[in-house]
Parts: structure tokens; sequence; C-alpha cells
């Protein structure tokens, strides 16, 4: 079972990857626009070699964005199971709370129609001793 320390620290981690990636992800399309813009500006080509560069950067970017794709698929993946895992582990916790409860509450039911059957006897034989019933 995972502790109560433990499932905070996953929690932190997972709402820090999130944020962390989406900046990541922002930072590389920022940069790439940035880049390929600079390339243009600063090196000027004839329109069959510009052409080329430009298919060739694209492919580039195609592929880097590829490639960041997959490590976030396999990233959220990583964390889905161990959130699951968590969920799991949380679900029994309250499972075994639940049962635990429920026997304490049947055992106080049980204490409880003791001492109400208990005071009826009694209530029976005062009434009785008195000769009221």
């Amino acid at each position: 079972m995972i502790g109560n320390n433990d499932y905070n620290n996953r929690e932190t981690e997972c709402m820090s990857f999130s944020r962390n990636i989406g900046q990541k992800l922002m930072f590389l399309v920022i940069g790439g626009g940035i880049g390929a813009a600079l390339g243009l500006l600063l090196a000027p080509k004839s329109g069959r070699e510009l052409r080329s560069d430009i298919a060739d950067m694209a492919e580039k970017g195609y592929e880097e964005t590829l490639s960041a794709a997959n490590q976030l698929k396999e990233t959220g993946a990583k964390y889905f199971s161990a959130a699951k895992e968590t969920g799991s582990e949380v679900a029994d916790i309250v499972a075994a709370g639940a049962s635990e409860l429920r026997s304490e509450v049947r055992t106080d039911v049980g204490r409880i129609g003791a001492i109400i059957e208990d005071s009826a006897k009694r209530a029976t034989r005062s009434a009785r001793s008195m000769n009221i019933g």
C-alpha cells in the first residue's frame, strides 16, 4: 500500500509534469518558428534551394514533434498507470475502512439492542412489582 505522502508526491509530480510539458511544447514551436524565420532572413538563396531548405526544416520539425508526441505518450501512460495503481489502493483502503466501520456498527447496534432489551425487562419487572401491568 502507498502512504499518504507517496500519494501526495505522485499527485504533485503529475501536476508539475503536465505544466512543464505544455511549456516545453510551446517553447519548441516558438523556437522552431524563430529559427526558421531567421534562417530565411539571414541566408537568402535561390527559390529552388530555399524551397528545399524549407522542406527539410518542415520534415525535421515534423520528426521532432513526432518524437515529442511519442515521449509524451510514454510518460502519459506511465502516469496513467501510477494513477490507476493509486486509485485501486485508495479503493482498497476505503473498502477496508467501510468493512471495519460496518463491523463496529453491528457491534454497537448489538450492544444498544441488549441495553434496550435489559431496560425493557427491568421496566416490566418494576411495573409488575408495583402491580401496574
